[in-house]
């Protein structure tokens, strides 16, 4: 919170959906007779989510179809309650407001590159849990990869019989 006044307050807005948990520099004005509504939620004590990103690169020779499902269904599974709680206090807090639809499900976008093919994953996350699930997505992430490269050098390997 920047300033507090008589008709409006200001915030410093963080994060960004591009610059997961950073400060922007951004300052969001707000009305006050939204809080005395009860249009806000207390951030500290309530719906700490926010939303995190993994960036991946898929190296040129993969199969960037399979693996990019692959890892949208990974994500998907570990982030599916953080999501469902997130969807749930969401639809609380705005009851009143025009705003009703929410997904806090994950999202992937595909950019290739020269090197190769990169994943942007985005996905909803408790703020206190942040740095524990990213490390659980990457760890699982790199035997989805490690092991997409055994099952293609396998099937290279073996010979096909007549």
């Amino acid at each position: 919170m920047v300033e507090v006044g008589l008709l409006r307050t200001i915030l410093l807005e963080t994060g960004n959906w591009n610059d997961a948990g950073h400060p922007t520099g951004r300052k969001v004005s707000c009305v006050n007779s939204f809080a005395v509504e009860g249009q806000y939620f207390n951030f500290t004590t309530a719906g700490q989510w926010l939303w995190d990103e993994l960036d991946i690169l898929i190296p040129a020779g993969e199969d960037p179809y399979y693996l990019t499902n692959s890892v949208l269904k990974l994500v998907s599974e570990q982030t599916q309650a953080d999501a469902a709680l997130a969807e749930q206090e969401w639809r609380r807090v705005t009851q009143r407001s025009a705003i009703q639809t929410f997904s806090a499900a994950p999202a992937i976008n595909v950019r290739p590159t020269n090197l190769g093919v990169n994943l942007v994953v985005r996905y909803v996350v408790n703020a206190h849990s942040r740095y524990e699930v990213r490390t659980r997505l990457y760890q699982a992430i790199v035997e989805l990869l490690h092991g997409n490269k055994l099952a293609q050098a396998t099937d290279t390997a073996v010979p096909s019989s007549p």
